[in-house]
């Protein structure tokens, strides 16, 4: 399922491995893929859908403040 949010998925604390999608399913099947390679777990994609979530990462191009902050800083040159 496709969405307009980014959206992320993350594997266990010690592993540090993230995916990062607009899709849905992408994340579900790149990290079911993933648990079974890295770590020889079978995870059920039910259980890795659960885990999904909005990424919070924000491109520096798309904040207001960085838009005002570079204007600010063109006008000081």
């Amino acid at each position: 399922m496709k969405s307009d949010t980014l959206l992320r998925v993350g594997c266990l604390p010690d592993c540090g491995y993230e995916v990062e999608s607009r899709d849905e399913t992408v994340l579900v099947e790149e990290m079911t893929e993933h648990m079974w390679e890295a770590h020889r777990l079978s995870v059920d994609p039910l259980d890795v859908r659960e885990m999904v979530s909005p990424s919070h990462r924000i491109s520096r191009s798309e904040t207001n403040a960085s838009v005002s902050a570079e204007s600010h800083l063109s006008t000081r040159s």
